[in-house]
């Protein structure tokens, strides 16, 4: 596990994740999409951007990307070894962070219970909030039971893209344990944590505008 020497940072890579090492592991052999180089510079940019958005966020929060891989012939998203951000003090959303680690959404569904929210938000390409996740039915929100027994209520989440804007290439989940109404100023910092790790404001901007209109 690295930690980048914040305290409350805590950042997975793949191949160092401690809080996968007791699991078993169902991701061994998946392979990231098209170009790996490509990849890994997204994965250490979002990285950056995470880093900029747990220094200015004070919420109780999990922050974790969800990306695109092939499981055989399959695309399925995944959060395994993709960077997250967790706050240190609450047990429920660590714990939350490792059931999520156990889950892949296909790319590929049709249904809500194998696209999930990470699968909807990326094949839609726009994003989804909702101010309590135990609203949704067990088909809208396969990880519901584990929302109950662990009291995550607050979620967002948002289509990250290359450069020009045209393909998402992963998605930032926000969970919290409160119950969220207003997630502006949530989108605002996210923004601009995507401005600083990939020098690109428009598809920001674009997102702001989205929750504000």
């Amino acid at each position: 596990m690295l930690n980048s020497g914040n305290p409350n940072l805590i950042t997975e890579s793949q191949g160092e994740n401690d809080d996968n090492s007791k699991l078993p592991s169902p991701f061994l052999g998946l392979m990231p999409i098209d170009n790996p180089d490509g990849y890994c510079m997204i994965k250490e940019r979002m990285t950056q951007a995470l880093r900029y958005f747990k220094e200015s966020t004070e919420q109780h929060v999990l922050a974790q990307v969800w990306a695109p891989v092939k499981n055989g012939g399959q695309h399925v998203l995944t959060t395994s070894g993709q960077p997250f951000v967790l706050d240190p003090h609450s047990n429920g959303l660590h714990q939350y962070r490792m059931v999520s680690l156990m889950y892949m959404f296909s790319v590929d569904g049709e249904s809500d219970r194998e696209l999930g929210l990470p699968g909807r938000v990326f094949r839609q390409k726009s994003p989804e909030w909702t101010p309590n996740v135990q609203y949704y039915s067990s088909k809208e929100y396969s990880r519901l039971d584990h929302a109950l027994r662990y009291n995550v209520r607050g979620t967002l989440a948002l289509p990250v893209f290359e450069p020009s804007g045209q393909s998402c290439v992963g998605v930032l989940e926000l969970i919290m344990n409160s119950q969220k109404i207003n997630y502006a100023p949530e989108v605002d910092k996210v923004c601009k944590a995507l401005e600083v790790g990939f020098h690109f404001p428009s598809i920001c901007t674009l997102i702001t505008c989205y929750f504000l209109s």
